[in-house]
């Protein structure tokens, strides 16, 4: 049975507690972590009007408003008048003092750090890994979704007001953003009907809602689909909106492991083709040397014809063959070498690839897990995994290593002729 994930999130001011101020004092920046997607004032309110209708795009298409307008300020400014309006008038007519009157009790709110304007509400059903494979027109079956959990959210918490309910398709998954007031009754002191967010929403009722939203929203999806699907285990602690920028960030992060991966894949396909190429190279050195070896022998035999000729007759032409068969030598010495150590590099190679791919896993999680630690830093992460870093230090000790190697055989090259001269007893052997 297919199980989806479903969430709702309410927007929060978690940076205006007592902890988080007392964090922001003992902090050098004087400020703190904790987010806050709360709509606190009017300012806040633009953003959210701002965001939620995607008035900085050309994908208003890709937008759904199934309650208010196109302008959420007005919208939720209209719902204050209906609803606190006759309660504003109410409490006027019995202040005596004109100071003490409210003009609007929207913009008092609005300049009020003590209460939040209006509140917001994210639902969502699937996750991005769900959707992104489905059709828009699949996607847009979704509004059925939501107006019904519209109904239920109406019923569940009578004292939540909705202003306005739009629904995002141009995402990586379908959902919907409400903005509403909540409202609390019989006031004591103030008007009696006043915004009251942590009246209505507490940490008790929220789960309550929740679960209430969840049951709901599972059985109008597979009503809408034609389903039997069921719900994702709810995850504890989890209730905050995530902004557009977390959003758009997390979605990048996404595609971009997406695309690591795949160069991985190359990677390996790229290290088999070069064993094939590898392989390919050790048997044409394998018929080079077999070459060479016939060469030498020819030259042997030549060489052993010419000296049991007269020495004085073939003396300068000894002497040319000598040389070049002790050339020879040393060319063979080299070439061996050059094959032991291209021989030894291929057993690495197929010895490590193994241990490559049976680790792959296992290293991707590694770049991963780094990439996103922020105490390893960039410079750390080139030196260990960028092939270009690595290999300037490996090309440096080749170049190093070959040098050395050279020097090595010009050294028994010019040895060989030494220790010949010293020999000789009259006939060059």
């Amino acid at each position: 049975m297919e199980e989806l994930s479903y969430s709702f999130h309410l927007s929060n001011d978690k940076n205006k507690t007592i902890k988080a101020k007392q964090e922001a004092l003992n902090s050098p920046s004087g400020t703190t972590s904790k987010n806050n997607n709360a709509i606190q004032n009017i300012k806040h309110l633009g953003k959210v009007n701002h965001h939620n209708l995607r008035q900085y795009d050309n994908k208003t298409e890709l937008i759904t408003t199934i309650k208010g307008s196109n302008d959420i300020i007005k919208d939720v400014k209209d719902l204050y008048l209906d609803l606190f309006d006759e309660a504003r008038i109410n409490y006027n007519n019995k202040q005596v003092r004109d100071d003490r009157k409210i003009e609007d009790y929207f913009y008092k709110i609005s300049n009020d750090d003590k209460h939040d304007l209006a509140c917001e509400i994210i639902i969502e059903i699937g996750n991005m890994a769900y959707w992104e494979d489905k059709s828009l027109e699949e996607k847009y079956k979704m509004t059925e979704v939501f107006e019904n959990q519209l109904k239920d959210l109406k019923e569940i918490v009578p004292d939540f007001y909705i202003a306005n309910a739009t629904i995002h398709f141009d995402e990586n998954s379908p959902h919907m953003h409400i903005v509403g007031v909540p409202v609390k009754e019989n006031c004591k002191t103030g008007m009696e009907r006043q915004v009251g967010k942590t009246s209505i929403f507490t940490k008790d009722s929220l789960v309550v809602i929740q679960d209430k939203m969840r049951s709901k929203c599972i059985e109008e999806f597979n009503i809408a689909y034609s389903k039997d699907s069921k719900l994702k285990k709810k995850e504890k602690g989890k209730n905050r909106d995530y902004s557009a920028y977390e959003r758009l960030k997390f979605n990048e992060k996404a595609e971009k492991l997406k695309q690591e991966l795949n160069e991985l894949r190359e990677d390996v396909s790229e290290l088999k083709d070069n064993k094939q190429k590898i392989n390919e190279e050790i048997i044409d050195l394998n018929n080079d040397k077999e070459d060479i070896k016939k060469e030498i022998d020819q030259k042997k035999k030549v060489n052993n014809k010419i000296v049991l000729k007269p020495k004085n007759k073939m003396q300068d032409q000894i002497d040319k063959l000598t040389e070049e068969n002790n050339h020879l030598k040393w060319e063979n010495k080299y070439i061996k070498e050059k094959y032991n150590e291209l021989e030894e590099k291929t057993n690495y190679l197929i010895s490590h690839l193994k241990k490559v791919l049976k680790k792959l896993p296992e290293f991707i999680q590694n770049i991963v897990d780094k990439m996103f630690d922020k105490n390893y830093s960039l410079f750390s992460f080139k030196q260990d995994y960028d092939p270009d870093e690595y290999d300037k230090r490996e090309r440096e000790k080749l170049r190093k290593k070959e040098q050395e190697r050279k020097q090595q055989y010009s050294n028994d090259y010019y040895y060989d002729e030494e220790l010949e001269k010293d020999n000789d007893d009259g006939m060059k052997i």
